[in-house]
Formats: structure tokens, C-alpha cells, sequence
């Protein structure tokens, strides 16, 4: 089977449909020759009957007219000599052979015993090559004088035989040569058949990195072929989507980490080139602390990012109470909140099945956006909701908001508004974070947002269907 597996399409087809043909032609050509039989072995049988009966109706006619017994057995001359396949015997009352064809080649012993109702059986004749079959039948007269004649005959049937398996072994033959014929045929219509998938290989194989643009779909293909070129071109849509945001990506990182990079380099080399006070070397330092901590965000946040697409970040839910996460992330960015004096309130009470790490680095992340984008004397507000499917979690302020045009790209790797390319606590990562997270627990983040008025993250997570315990 494996090796089955292994063969092109084009031979699998061509030898399922010659198998196919194989089994059509034989069935036919056996059903005509057990056909054929029948019919002749009908006809032998019925040819031996009324064989049989003309003798019983000679018998019948001498019965009544003893005088004709001369001319039944004239007649039972002249019938013996025109027969060519038929053997005659008949035994008088006596049990002795009153007469016989020369051709009769069946012993009387081998005869069933004789009854007045006819019946038959085969008989085969073997002298060294040579063979024949015989039908035969015994039938005993009773003449009206009480006299009981027997008369047995022998039908020759070998040439019958002989002209079905000659047209047997032509059926079969020529069964053979249609096979091979259709063979032939089948391997050419399958082969022409076939023939847009190899124009589909072709034209998948002019595509390379630089080409990934290119599309199937827009070619007339069959009805089957299709779905493959719509699914092949969807496919090629994500893969230069992917392959845009690696570019993307890697372009990014390398400004991303050249840039921290470089500042450490030109702080020692700065430092190093000639000697400098105490506070000025305190000065690098925390310069060189500060940047090294922004190398050690990133690459953790790669990390992370880098484990969750290969499905090894691992996922410990446990059931969290909206209100209690909500006050946890109040106390840690009161202080901060307080610098700006913006007003921080949770609204809402649900429970939520969720990993409590992950939950809390998505929330944090949003709530730290939202800090460092409102203005002073602003409010975020922090509520939670759900229904028998899904649970909503948004964190919504009256900050600057996020133009149109940069919404659907917020959560890409490393994207960041112009705006706050020149902050160094930012690195780009913390939305793409915050998407990853959502996605891991099954559910998504969306935004809304205008700009002037604010934005509002929602994080929507599915609600298992068992109650919480």
C-alpha cells in the first residue's frame, strides 16, 4: 500500500480504471459464456428428449398395429443413419441388443436404470488424447402384449464444448487486448486531465521571496481546482503578510537594540577618554543602568513573545476576581497616577478564568499606556463585564487617543506613533504583549479610539461553560 502511495496520480488513476474495465469486461464476458452454456446445454438436453419421445411415439404406434413392427424397425434404421452426434441402443425384452448405432461408445452398464420419465446425466469418453462427452438417457416401451423394450441413447456434445471455450479463451483475449487498449486510453485522460495541476506546480514554482504577490486565482482553472487556488492564494496572503512584518520586524529590532546599544558604547567611550569627577561618572553610570535596563525589557519581551509562538509560554488558570485584579494594579500605579493627578476607578465585580501573572502584565501594560498618553487632571476607568460566553475587561481613559490610520497596526512588534519613538521607557512591544496574552487564553484585544477624546482597550476572554467552584 505504501508503495501504491508513492506512484503519481496519473498511474494510480490509470490502474484504478483498468482495474475497473478488468473486472466490467470479465464479469461480462463470464456472464455471456455461463449464458452461452445454458443455452446449449438446453438445447442438447431438448434435442435427447425429443430424440427419446419419437421412439416412445414409434413404440405408442406399434402397440396398437403389432403389424408395423417391420416398419419401426426400418424407421430405427433410417433414424440411426441420419444422426451424426446421436448413439442408439435398444435391448429387447430379453435383455439381448436387438440393435445399436456403430458410433455408441457408452456401456449399457453405465446407463441409470431405465424409467418411463425422461432424465439424464454426462458421460465422458477418454481414449489416450482424445475425449468427448455424451448426455445419456435410458427409457423403458411397454407394448400392449406386456413387453418391455429399452432404449438408450447417447448425445455427443463435445463440439458444443469445444465452440464455447474457443469462444470462451476469444472473449477473454479480446477482454485482454480491450484492457490494454483502455489502459492506454485512461493513462492519456488522466495525464490530460491532470494537466492544470501541472500548470499549477509550474506557476507555484516561478514563485520566490521577491514574488510573493503573485496569485492563481485570477486563471480559469476547473471546478475542482478551484478551492486548491483560492486556499493556495489565501495561504500566499499570509505568507507575505508574514513575510512583510519579519522584514518589518527585523528592521526593527535592529534599530531597536543598535540604538541602547550605542548609547552604553558612546558613554564609556566618553567616560574613558579623559578623567572625569565623581558625579560624572554617577552621571554614566545611571545613563549606562538605564539603558541596560531597556536592553533587559526588550529582550525579555522578545523572549516572552518568541515562547508564546511556539506554544511554550506555559498557562496556569486559575478562577480571578475582576474587582480584586483591578485593585492589585490601583496600588501599584497609584503613585504614578498621583504625579499627573489623574483619577484611577474600577468599576464591575466577575469572575474570570485566566492565568494571574499573564492577566495582570496585559492590564498593566494597557493601564501604563494609558497612564503616560492622558494629560494631567485626567480619569481611566477600569471595568469588567460579562455574559454567559465571553468576559470583557476594558481600561479606558480621556487622553490624547490614537489617529485612525494608526489602529490597525498599534499591535504590531516594535510599531510605535511618532510621537513616542524619543521615550526610552517605550519599546514598542507592550501592545504586541497584550495581543499575545489575549490570544493564548483564546480571546482577542480590540480599540477604540478618537483622537482628542481617548482611547478604550477591550480585552475579551471566552467564559468557560462550567459554573466556578
Amino acid at each position: 500500500m505504501k508503495s501504491l502511495r508513492n506512484l503519481s496520480i496519473t498511474v494510480r488513476l490509470t490502474l484504478y480504471f483498468s482495474i475497473t474495465m478488468a473486472i466490467v469486461l470479465y464479469s461480462v464476458s463470464g456472464l455471456l459464456y455461463a449464458n452461452m452454456r445454458v443455452k446449449l446445454n438446453k438445447k442438447d438436453e431438448q434435442e435427447l428428449y425429443h430424440s427419446m419421445r419419437f421412439q416412445q411415439e414409434m413404440v405408442t404406434a406399434i402397440s396398437e398395429k403389432p403389424s408395423m413392427t417391420e416398419q419401426w424397425q426400418k424407421d430405427v434404421f433410417e433414424f440411426i443413419a441420419q444422426q451424426e452426434r446421436l448413439s442408439l441402443r435398444i435391448i429387447n425384452p430379453d435383455g439381448k441388443v436387438y440393435i445399436q448405432s456403430e458410433n455408441m461408445r457408452v456401456p449399457p452398464a453405465d446407463f441409470l436404470p431405465a424409467t418411463a420419465t425422461f432424465r439424464y446425466q454426462p458421460w465422458h469418453y477418454h481414449a489416450g488424447k482424445y475425449k468427448e462427452k455424451y448426455l445419456i438417457s435410458a427409457t423403458v416401451f411397454t407394448l400392449k402384449n406386456n413387453q418391455h423394450w429399452v432404449v438408450q441413447a447417447a448425445l455427443n456434445v463435445s463440439k458444443n464444448d469445444e465452440i464455447i471455450e474457443n469462444y470462451y479463451q476469444k472473449m477473454l483475449l479480446i477482454a485482454a487486448l480491450a484492457i490494454i487498449l483502455f489502459s492506454a486510453l485512461g493513462f492519456w485522460l488522466a495525464r490530460r486531465g491532470l494537466s492544470p495541476l501541472r500548470t499549477i506546480s509550474a506557476e507555484m514554482e516561478k514563485i520566490h521571496a521577491d514574488d510573493l504577490h503573485t496569485r492563481l486565482s485570477p486563471q480559469s482553472w476547473p471546478t475542482e481546482l478551484n478551492a486548491l487556488a483560492a486556499s493556495f492564494d489565501q495561504m500566499m496572503m499570509r505568507l507575505e503578510a508574514s513575510f512583510k512584518k519579519l522584514n518589518r520586524f527585523s528592521s526593527d529590532i535592529s534599530h531597536e537594540l543598535r540604538a541602547p546599544i550605542n548609547n552604553l558604547i558612546s558613554a564609556a567611550s566618553v567616560t574613558q577618554s579623559k578623567d572625569r569627577s565623581h558625579e560624572e561618572y554617577q552621571e554614566t553610570l545611571a545613563a549606562i543602568v538605564e539603558e541596560g535596563e531597556r536592553l533587559s525589557r526588550m529582550v525579555s519581551s522578545m523572549l516572552f513573545l518568541a515562547r508564546a509562538d511556539n506554544s511554550r509560554e506555559p498557562l496556569t488558570k486559575e478562577w480571578l476576581n475582576s474587582r480584586h485584579e483591578f485593585e492589585k494594579l490601583i496600588d501599584f500605579y497609584d503613585v504614578l497616577a498621583e504625579e499627573k493627578n489623574i483619577t484611577l476607578l474600577s468599576q464591575g465585580d466577575v469572575a474570570l478564568l485566566a492565568d494571574p501573572q499573564l492577566l495582570q502584565r496585559a492590564l498593566s501594560n494597557l493601564l501604563s499606556n494609558a497612564i503616560r498618553h492622558t494629560d494631567k487632571n485626567g480619569e481611566i476607568i477600569l471595568n469588567a463585564a460579562s455574559n454567559e460566553t465571553l468576559t470583557w475587561i476594558s481600561i479606558e481613559d480621556n487622553g490624547e487617543g490614537i489617529a485612525a490610520e494608526h489602529l490597525p497596526l498599534i499591535f504590531d512588534r516594535f510599531y510605535r506613533i511618532e510621537a513616542a519613538r524619543s521615550m526610552t521607557e517605550n519599546t514598542g512591544l507592550g501592545l504586541a504583549i497584550v495581543k499575545t496574552i489575549a490570544e493564548i487564553h483564546g480571546g482577542k484585544i480590540v480599540v477604540e479610539s478618537e483622537p482628542g477624546k481617548g482611547s478604550k482597550f477591550i480585552l475579551i476572554l471566552p467564559k468557560p461553560q462550567r459554573a466556578m467552584p
